[in-house]
């Protein structure tokens, strides 16, 4: 596994790499570790050495590290990025780039790993299937395959992230169930179930997903989707 660490703060990047190595040492993972201490060299190495995570600090000189992480999505690349700040007001926009995690300064070792375990769960561990009636018989999809379900009269429309969809005969209630936030899913709308880590930006009457669509929030979702939002996202 391939792990990038980027910061113009040399003592904080030897700092994560120490409990990357030990976080793998405890999972009997192997990783790779490249260290940078500018944007510029993480995007020209991750050109020919394509990383499969990327710790990335917020603030850093020429560059900054939102800038780095547009960047990389203007050039197609769904690398997880991590980003780590002293500075809190940076997580809203992070979310603008599909940010896997957003950590504060001073890292705390066993947030890290949390989130660390959460990465190799969602990356790199089996999927997570679900069986589903259809009007033929059944189907099983992954969860993560998944950007939102719509209620349609008495069925439920699946909309996946190669553009396809399926329409399943299950009551929308049981694919609440199916699509927990548990599981990543939250429903806006009495009508719409969405995958929160396909969410680009949303407010407080659309939620906008990397792939352009807009999806309608209503009124009394709003609170209670933005919490369980950032619950999920950045707890």
């Amino acid at each position: 596994m391939k792990v990038a660490v980027c910061d113009d703060e040399a003592i904080f990047v030897d700092r994560i790499c120490a409990l990357l190595e030990r976080w793998a040492q405890k999972r009997n993972l192997c990783l790779s570790l490249y260290r940078f201490s500018d944007g510029d060299a993480l995007l020209e190495t991750h050109l020919s050495e394509v990383m499969d995570l990327i710790f990335l600090d917020v603030r850093m000189p020429f560059i900054d590290g939102m800038d780095v992480a547009r960047e990389l999505r203007a050039a197609g690349s769904s690398v997880p990025i991590i980003f780590i700040s002293s500075a809190r007001e940076y997580a809203v926009d992070s979310y603008k780039v599909d940010a896997f995690w957003y950590l504060v300064k001073p890292v705390d070792e066993t947030l890290l790993y949390t989130v660390l375990d959460k990465f190799h769960r969602t990356f790199h561990e089996k999927k997570e299937m679900v069986v589903l009636r259809t009007q033929t018989g059944y189907c099983k999809i992954s969860t993560m395959d998944v950007d939102y379900l719509e209620a349609q009269n008495k069925h439920v429309i699946a909309y996946l992230s190669n553009g396809s969809s399926i329409l399943l005969t299950e009551k929308f209630f049981s694919c609440e169930q199916h699509f927990s936030l548990k599981k990543g899913f939250c429903k806006c709308h009495r009508s719409y179930i969405v995958n929160l880590r396909q969410i680009k930006e949303f407010d407080k009457i659309r939620v906008v997903l990397n792939a352009g669509t807009m999806i309608p929030i209503s009124r009394n979702s709003y609170q209670i989707f933005k919490e369980n939002y950032f619950s999920y996202m950045f707890q």
